[in-house]
């Protein structure tokens, strides 16, 4: 091998260097590398299933706050109309009791006008029975006695209200 250039003894001691260096780089940089890229690929799958969980937990938090904002709305509009219905129920009720206090009064005022007619029906009554009797003595110039005179206007009343 001489003649090839090659010194046999240089040859295996590098060959032995080479394995030891191998050897010395395997051991001390080549595995804590590998290690130090296992905990990074742990770390790193970790932190995606880190964010995979949170992701899921944001998900199913925005459902629930869809679902509760859905619910106050139904709830708002359950309000809404028994607040409606109540105020239409209250207006129904106020017309109503205006209604019957109108009629009242408008009964009142009926029953005063009935009043007020016979009084005045009735004062007509005395003094058309007045001037009868005043009408009647002068007339035939003698006196008949009031009670006769009464009975005759009562008469003549109660046969102009038949007629």
């Amino acid at each position: 091998m001489e003649a090839l250039g090659i010194n046999l003894g240089y040859l295996v001691s590098q060959v032995v260097n080479f394995t030891i260096l191998a050897l010395f780089l395997y051991f001390v940089g080549y595995k804590p590398v590998l290690r130090m890229m296992d905990e990074r690929r742990a770390r790193i799958e970790k932190g995606l299933r880190d964010a995979e969980e949170a992701s899921r937990r944001a998900a199913e938090a925005q459902e629930e706050f869809e679902r509760r904002l859905a619910e106050a709305k139904r709830e708002a509009q359950e309000i809404l109309a028994q607040a409606t219905a109540q105020g239409e129920k209250a207006r129904e009720e106020i017309l109503a009791q205006a209604r019957a206090e109108a009629q009242e009064l408008l009964e009142r005022a009926k029953e005063e006008i009935r009043l007020e007619r016979e009084q005045a029906f009735q004062e007509l009554q005395r003094q058309v029975a007045d001037l009868t009797i005043l009408v009647s003595s002068k007339v035939l110039g003698e006196v008949v006695d009031e009670e006769r005179q009464r009975r005759l206007i009562r008469e003549f009343i109660e046969q102009a209200d038949r007629l």
